[in-house]
């Protein structure tokens, strides 16, 4: 026995002394082998990666330990935390691009929105090596999150050898796929799991089982419904799963299958299936199998409401919900049968039913909406907005809900007044009544409501002037939003208790007719963000509202009338670190932009001075802006080269805007040392060639429009979805190689250049093409009929080329206007700029050259095919384009009858066919055309009678001129004119449309001679005393310009 004693006192011995020499051994430091790791996995990095691991120099006095983004135990001095994400250089990413049938913006049947993290190079893409992280031995927590990971490469030795401690894994926004769960099926010991923005599809839930401690699963973002779902042969594991507290599903495809699996796991407490495909009645039945739910979200699906009062009194299962505290429905397809089923939610605090079409008015039916929700006595947060409710606003229901903390009901189209009883509403802390159709004056009920924080109330219809000084007593107001309004902040006069962080009086008739900036401003100090845009507001520049607010992140003042120089506080050491958006476009203010401006404003995100009359050079101080991602300069003076500052020191530069300035240069320098996303620099004097270096860069939109480029396009380069190249001197042939089978561009203008040969065969590929112009080149060939499988297109201009061959038949497969069509890629502009709107193409109708900027590109279309070589008869198919707003096949040799099958372009509004040979009538049908304001067909061989009624009644001498044996009814003269053959030419030239009929001309002119002299003379013979002043004038004339004359002759 006493043996024994001795043998266990040895053991514990011995066991201390390895543990305190394992302590004392790392008291100078990290343990080797760990540094050792550490320094291989730095080693993985590509380039200029690594610099964002500085710290880790492998030195000998170097403790790992003390390393940037590692944490060690402060007992033992092992690696507990490794924090690994997002280490990858920005100089080595671009803008994320989906691989080619993968989710996307373009993929119409997947509710994806844009990869919010940046795509990696082929060079930062990589596999890591698992056994890396293998000595850690006591690490818990471990983030590789936005690595640019492709997966992991795994050895025999990983299996035998796994990290037991580890409880926190994040491998989230990078592209590993299934085989990851391979990995994390070794790691029994991990409670939270984050794979989200992956590619991972599965099936993969045997892994899960072996993870009996897992507690947080979030796998949003990833392809689980491209895969096969979650199987049913696998649910027989889903048991497992016995601590799992949260769950994030959302954005992944899934179906209402999903709901199955969801339904066993008893203990989640967290529940998230957003963004997903979940089409069915709210699914109660399921959700009643979870007691312990407290968080659910729903939205973004396809669920609709169908469950019965008669099924919610018959069913017990319906009161099982009873911690639900947060319920988020928002953009489904309920109605306001989904009113029905909250009585299941006692416990309810925050129901969010946004973007629901629940259309109608809530106080019909006896109120049982609003009582529905009145009887739910702890909610405090109500959200409704965008939700197409009708009728009046609901003033007694809302009355009622005495515990509401936050309300909104914006974006609806509720009407009437606000009654004073929500004043008594003493819990209010946030209300949103934006973008209604409210009326009378919310002035009564907002003076009692002393404890708001957060107040919308713009784009109604509010009656009267709005005066702030009703604020007088609202001493916890952070947020106020006017818009639409007759506001005043000066009468009466009032002193504000309240310190803003946020304020926007956009859009408003504000402090008329002064037109001053609001001056209770300047007692403002806390704002971080104002916006007074749209107000016409008169003055300099407020620069005290900077100096006076110094957490200003967002100021936006565009749309006003403020003149004279922007001027910065005269305190030289003075910054605005934290201003990230200064918006001053559309004003009128002028000079030099000030030299320090960059140094005084180092963090700005966006800076947008465009549209007003700064003069001079670009500051090269803009150069110390480092996180500047938006430069609006356009339409302005500037002058001189783009400074080479700023493209050294704004290497976070997406989107820089310069059109319509008197700039120059090459913008090579721009494209070697930035890596944009949006370059505008129309209008300019840009000149010089579009080299291989334009090749490196992956563009979402180019416009170099009207400038001085010349030479060819080079072949690699690579078409961004919006390009514009018109107005230029570039010669060669379009290259083939331009459209790659990534390509999906949206709006090509290669216009009034000097391009030759043929249009390549891959532009009719581009089913994503929206806009093709390439209208004044010197481009020739037949028109195949493969520009048919241009599906989408809504303008097409191949107008003033060299086009032979007849017009191909097949046009009425494609859409030219048919919006029903999802103009994705529109949409891809906006994360890019708030001002996607200066890209131009120009269309020839209504006898102009029309602009549209490319915000209004899809509310035109346009055919033009004029001024070419085009011979045959016109496609009756043309006439199925139901939606085309423009037609013009003008100056050609086309012949035959004018189709009746025209009569089906409803939306035309101008028709040009003029300089033909076409011959026949014109159909009488087209009088029902309601829309066509200008049509042409002089000048070719028709004969009858045109049509007089409708449109065509104003109609005159010009559009039938040049045929022989057409009629027409003369308005002016009352009865059928038949012009005689034209003298020239069909096609001798354009004709001049400024001409002037000499004969009318010269009978108008007599016709006024004669009436004035007439008027004068009986003015003169009624009023004795302007005859008097008359002759008295006649007679001071003579004198000054005959006197000498008349002295010389009579004396």
């Amino acid at each position: 026995m006493e043996l024994c004693r001795k043998k266990q006192w040895l053991v514990s011995v011995l066991l201390g002394a390895i543990v305190l020499s394992d302590v004392l051994g790392n008291s100078s430091g990290c343990f080797q082998q760990e540094k050792a790791a550490l320094l291989d996995f730095k080693a993985t990095y590509h380039g200029n990666d690594s610099l964002k691991l500085r710290s880790w120099v492998n030195e000998a006095k170097s403790n790992c330990c003390d390393w940037e983004r590692v944490t060690c135990d402060s007992s033992s001095g092992h690696v507990i935390h490794l924090d690994l994400g997002n280490t990858i250089a920005e100089s080595e990413m671009v803008p994320f691009v989906y691989p080619p049938g993968e989710m996307g913006p373009y993929t119409s049947n997947i509710k994806m929105p844009p990869w919010p993290y940046p795509y990696c190079s082929k060079h930062t893409s990589r596999f890591l090596n698992w056994s890396l992280f293998l000595p850690f031995r006591k690490l818990t927590s471990l983030s590789l999150s936005n690595s640019c990971l492709l997966g992991f490469i795994r050895t025999e030795d990983n299996s035998k050898s796994t990290l037991k401690k580890l409880e926190t894994l994040d491998l989230s926004f990078n592209y590993l796929n299934e085989s990851i769960m391979e990995i994390v099926g070794v790691l029994p010991s991990v409670k939270n799991l984050i794979l989200a923005a992956n590619f991972i599809r599965g099936p993969f839930l045997k892994e899960l089982s072996l993870l009996p401690n897992l507690e947080v699963l979030d796998l949003h973002m990833n392809m689980l419904g491209n895969g096969s779902h979650f199987a049913t042969q696998d649910y027989k594991n889903k048991s497992t799963l016995k601590k799992l507290k949260t769950l994030d599903l959302s954005i992944n495809n899934l179906n209402e299958s999903i709901m199955e699996f969801v339904g066993a796991l008893r203990s989640i407490k967290n529940l998230s299936l957003a963004g997903n495909f979940i089409a069915r009645p709210f699914p109660i039945k399921e959700l009643s199998l979870l007691p312990n739910l407290e968080v659910l979200d729903l939205s973004m699906n396809h669920l609709v409401s169908s469950v019965t009062t008669q099924d919610i009194h018959s069913s017990t299962e319906f009161y099982v919900l009873k911690k639900l505290k947060t319920l988020n429905l928002a953009d489904n397809h309920f109605d306001k049968g989904i009113f029905k089923s909250l009585v299941a939610f006692p416990s309810l605090r925050s129901l969010n039913l946004e973007f629901n079409p629940i259309k109608g008015d809530l106080d019909d039916n006896g109120i049982f909406c609003l009582l529905v929700l009145a009887n739910l006595s702890k909610l405090e947060v109500l959200r409704l907005s965008n939700s197409a409710i009708t009728g009046y606003f609901p003033n007694q229901g809302l009355c009622k809900m005495k515990q509401l903390r936050e309300a909104g009901l914006s974006y609806n189209n509720l009407i009437g007044t606000l009654d004073p009883c929500l004043g008594n509403l003493t819990s209010l802390h946030s209300l949103d009544l934006c973008f209604n159709f409210l009326s009378g004056n919310p002035a009564p009920f907002i003076g009692h409501l002393v404890s708001i924080e957060n107040l919308c109330i713009s784009f109604n219809e509010f009656e009267g002037i709005f005066s702030l000084s009703i604020f007088s007593n609202h001493s916890r107001l952070k947020s106020l939003l006017i818009g639409n309004m007759k506001v005043d902040t000066e009468n009466p006069p009032w002193i504000a208790p309240f310190q803003l962080e946020q304020l926007a009086i956009t859009s408003c008739k504000l402090n008329l007719p002064t037109k001053v900036i609001p001056t209770f401003l300047s007692n403002q100090s806390s704002l971080r963000d104002i916006d007074l845009s749209g107000n016409n507001l008169v003055g300099k520049f407020p620069s005290w509202l900077l100096v006076n607010n110094s957490n200003l992140e967002e100021v936006d003042l565009f749309h006003n009338s403020f003149s004279g120089p922007f001027e910065l506080p005269f305190d030289l050491n003075h910054h605005m670190d934290k201003i990230k958006t200064l918006s001053l476009s559309n004003n009128q203010m002028q000079g030099k932009l000030p030299d320090n401006i960059g140094s005084f404003f180092p963090h700005l995100v966006n800076f947008d001075v465009s549209n007003n009359n700064f003069d001079g050079h670009i500051p090269a101080s803009i150069g110390e802006m480092s996180s500047l991602q938006g430069l609006y300069m356009g339409n302005n003076n500037f002058s001189g080269n783009v400074p080479n500052h700023i493209l050294d020191g704004c290497f976070s530069l997406k989107t820089l805007m310069m059109d319509s300035n008197q700039l120059n240069g090459t913008l090579l320098s721009v494209i070697r040392k930035l890596r944009l996303v949006t370059l505008t620099a129309s209008r300019n004097n840009f000149e010089g060639a579009i080299t291989d270096e334009w090749c490196q860069h992956n563009l979402v939109m180019l416009d170099l429009s009207h400038n001085k480029f010349s030479g060819t396009i080079p072949s690699c380069f690579e078409m961004p979805a919006y390009l514009f190249l018109q107005g230029n001197s570039l010669t060669g042939t379009i290259p083939e190689a331009l459209i790659s089978n990534y390509s999906r561009p949206t709006a090509i203008d290669f216009s009034d250049n000097k391009f030759i040969g043929t249009i390549p065969d891959s532009i009719y590929k581009l089913w994503s093409l929206r806009f093709l112009l390439l209208a004044g080149n010197q481009l020739q060939g037949q028109l195949s009929s493969q520009v048919c499988q241009l599906e989408q297109i809504n303008i097409l201009d191949l107008s003033r080329n060299n086009f032979t061959g007849s017009i191909p038949p097949c046009f009425s497969s494609m859409s030219f206007g048919n919006f029903t069509i999802p103009l994705y890629s529109l949409d891809r502009l906006k994360p890019f700029s708030p001002r996607p709107d200066v890209a131009e193409m120009q269309l020839t109708t209504k006898n102009l050259y029309l602009s549209f900027k490319s915000d209004k590109f899809q509310m035109m279309s346009g055919l033009d095919l004029s001024s070419n070589q085009l011979t045959g008869e016109i496609p009756h198919q043309i006439g199925d384009l139901h939606y085309l707003h423009s037609l013009n096949l003008s100056h050609n040799h086309l012949h035959g009858l004018i189709p009746e099958s025209f009569q089906k372009l409803k939306n035309i509004e101008s028709l040009d066919l003029s300089n033909n040979n076409l011959s026949g009538q014109i159909p009488i049908q087209l009088q029902d055309l309601n829309f066509l304001s200008t049509f042409d067909v002089s000048y070719n061989n028709l004969s009858g009678k045109a049509p007089d009624k409708g449109q065509f009644a104003n109609f005159d001498e010009d559009n039938y001129k040049g045929n022989p044996y057409l009629t027409w009814n003369n308005s002016n003269r009352g009865s059928l004119t038949t012009l005689p053959p034209p003298s020239t030419a069909l096609h001798d030239g354009e004709e001049n449309d400024t001409a002037i009929d000499f004969t009318a001309f010269c009978w108008s002119f007599a016709s006024c001679y004669v009436m004035v002299q007439i008027v004068l003379v009986i003015i003169l013979w009624i009023n004795p005393h302007w005859r008097r002043q008359w002759f008295y004038f006649v007679e001071v004339c003579l004198h000054k310009c005959f006197g000498q004359f008349l002295e010389d002759v009579f004396y």
